[in-house]
C-alpha cells in the first residue's frame, strides 16, 4: 500500500506543476493558479465518477492528445522540409531573428566562441547595460536580466548542456553529464520497467471482463502508445532548431508549447499552439485522474472501510497533499522528475510483479527486502537529486549520474534482494503455491483451472 501511495503521489506533483506551466504560458497567470485549477478539477472528477468513468474519460483524452500532438508535428515537418535546414551540425544553435530572453532565476551559461549580445542587468556579478562580448567559457546571468541576441547569433546554453547540435544529437547528449551512455540505458530501464510498475496502469486491468480482454487491451495499448510517442521526439528536434533561446535558461518544459508560434506566424501558429495546449491539459487531466483513482482505491480499501463514501474522502485527501507539494516545492525539469518517479516504480513494483507471477520461490520476506532496498535506494537518489544536485566533478561524474539516473543500480539490487532473501527463507513458501500458479497461468477459456487444482 505504502509503495503505491508514494509512487502515485510523487507522480502527481509534476503533473500539477506541468499544468501550472501550461496555463502560465497561455494566460500569464502564476503557476500555482494553473496547478490549483487542474488539481481541483481532477479531484472533483474522481470524487464524482470512479474507475470506470475515468477510464472512458482517459480513452477520449488519448485521441485528443494524439490529435493535438500529431497535427502540429506533421505541419512542422512539412515546414522543416521546405525550410531546408539541417540537423546535427557541428555548430551551436542560432536564432533566426532578434530575440529577447528574460532571465527569471540566476543561471550559469556557457559559450564555445565569443559572441556579442546586449545585456541589461547582472552579468558575472556586475551590473551591465549595453552591448558586451561573451568570451568562450562560462558566464553567470542574474535574475531579472534581459538578454538580447541579434539575428543569426549563436545561443549560449545552460552550463553542462551540449553546446553544438552534433553533440546534442549523440546518444545521451541532451542529458548532460559525463556518462551519457550509462544515463541513456538507465533511463531506458526506468521507463520500460517503471511503466510495468505504475499503479495507475496496473489498475486499468480491473476494467476488463476477463483475461483474454486484458491481454488484448495490453497489445492495443502498446500499439497506441508506440504511435503517440513518435511525435514528441520529432517536436523535440524541432524545438532545438526553432526555439533555441530556451537553452539559455534550460526551460525545456515550455518548448513544445512555444514551438508552433515561433515557427508559424499569425493565425496558423496561434491555432497550432492552442491545439498543443489543449493536448497538454488533456494529458495532465488524464494521467492525474488515473493516479488519484489508484491512491484513493488503496486508501479506501486498506485504511478505511471500503465504502463509496470512503473512496471519495480518500480521493480528496490523496489529491490535496500532492497539490500542496506542487505549489510549495520549486518546479524542476519535468522530464527529470518523471524519470525519477519511473525509477522508483521500476525498483519496487516491477520486480515484485515479475517474480511474483513467474517464480514460485518468492517469499514474503524476499518481497519485503526487495521493496525496501530497491525503493529505498531509488527514493534516496531522487531526494538528493531534487534537493541538493551533485556536481559532475564528484567521483568523475559517476555520483551525479547514478543519483540522477538510479534505475541501472536500484533495479538489479531489488531483484537480487528478492531472490537471495527468498532462497534463504524458502521454507516459508506457501504449500498451495502450485494451485495459485495454476489459476494464475492457465487460460480461463479452456476451463482447466479447476481441473488442474483437483489434480494437485
Amino acid at each position: 500500500m505504502l509503495v503505491v501511495v508514494v509512487i502515485c503521489a510523487l507522480y502527481l506533483v509534476p503533473q500539477f506543476q506541468g499544468a501550472g506551466l501550461t496555463l502560465n504560458i497561455l494566460l500569464g497567470v502564476p503557476g500555482w493558479v494553473g496547478a490549483l485549477a487542474v488539481g481541483l478539477i481532477v479531484i472533483a472528477n474522481v470524487v464524482g465518477g470512479g474507475m470506470r468513468s475515468i477510464t472512458f474519460v482517459q480513452a477520449f483524452q488519448y485521441w485528443l492528445k494524439l490529435t493535438a500532438i500529431a497535427i502540429p508535428a506533421l505541419v512542422l515537418t512539412v515546414h522543416f522540409v521546405a525550410d531546408d535546414r539541417s540537423v546535427g551540425t557541428a555548430a551551436p544553435p542560432t536564432v533566426a531573428e532578434q530575440t529577447r530572453v528574460d532571465i527569471t532565476t540566476d543561471v550559469l551559461v556557457q559559450v564555445d566562441s565569443p559572441i556579442v549580445v546586449s545585456v541589461a542587468g547582472t552579468l558575472d556579478e556586475q551590473s551591465v547595460d549595453g552591448r558586451v562580448t561573451l568570451d568562450a567559457g562560462e558566464h553567470r546571468l542574474g535574475s531579472g536580466t534581459l538578454l538580447t541576441l541579434d539575428a543569426g547569433s549563436p545561443v549560449p546554453v545552460v552550463a553542462g548542456a551540449p553546446t553544438t547540435d552534433r553533440a546534442w544529437a549523440m546518444p545521451g547528449g541532451g542529458l548532460g553529464g559525463q556518462h551519457p551512455l550509462y544515463q541513456v540505458y538507465s533511463l531506458i530501464l526506468a521507463t520500460f520497467l517503471g511503466t510495468l510498475g505504475l499503479p495507475h496502469v496496473l489498475v486499468r486491468f480491473y476494467t476488463n471482463p476477463d483475461g483474454r480482454a486484458a491481454r488484448l487491451t495490453s497489445l492495443t495499448v502498446l500499439a497506441l502508445l508506440g504511435t503517440f510517442y513518435l511525435f514528441p521526439t520529432v517536436l523535440g528536434v524541432f524545438a532545438r532548431l526553432y526555439v533555441p533561446q530556451l537553452l539559455i535558461t534550460g526551460a525545456s518544459d515550455a518548448a513544445v508549447l512555444l514551438l508552433p508560434g515561433s515557427v508559424l506566424s499569425g493565425v496558423p501558429g496561434q491555432l497550432l499552439a492552442a491545439l498543443v495546449a489543449a493536448g497538454a491539459i488533456a494529458a495532465f487531466l488524464s494521467t492525474s485522474s488515473g493516479l488519484l483513482v489508484s491512491i484513493a482505491g488503496v486508501l479506501s480499501t486498506d485504511v478505511l472501510s471500503g465504502k463509496v463514501r470512503d473512496f471519495r474522502v480518500a480521493a480528496v485527501l490523496a489529491g490535496a497533499v500532492p497539490l500542496a507539494l506542487s505549489i510549495g516545492v520549486v518546479s524542476l525539469d519535468l522530464s527529470r522528475t518523471v524519470g525519477l518517479v519511473f525509477a522508483v516504480a521500476a525498483s519496487t513494483l516491477c520486480p515484485l510483479l515479475v517474480l511474483g507471477i513467474w517464480w514460485r520461490g518468492l517469499t514474503a520476506a524476499g518481497a519485503a527486502a526487495g521493496l525496501f532496498l530497491g525503493g529505498g535506494l531509488s527514493l534516496v537518489a531522487a531526494s538528493i537529486s531534487v534537493v541538493t544536485p551533485i556536481s559532475d566533478g564528484v567521483l568523475g561524474g559517476w555520483a551525479a549520474a547514478i543519483l540522477g539516473y538510479p534505475a541501472a543500480v536500484s533495479v538489479p539490487v531489488a531483484f537480487a534482494a528478492m531472490i537471495v532473501v527468498s532462497l534463504a527463507t524458502r521454507r516459508t513458501v506457501p504449500s498451495d503455491i502450485s494451485r495459485i500458479f495454476a489459476r494464475l497461468h492457465l487460460p480461463e477459456g479452456l476451463d482447466m483451472g479447476k481441473d488442474r487444482e483437483r489434480e494437485l
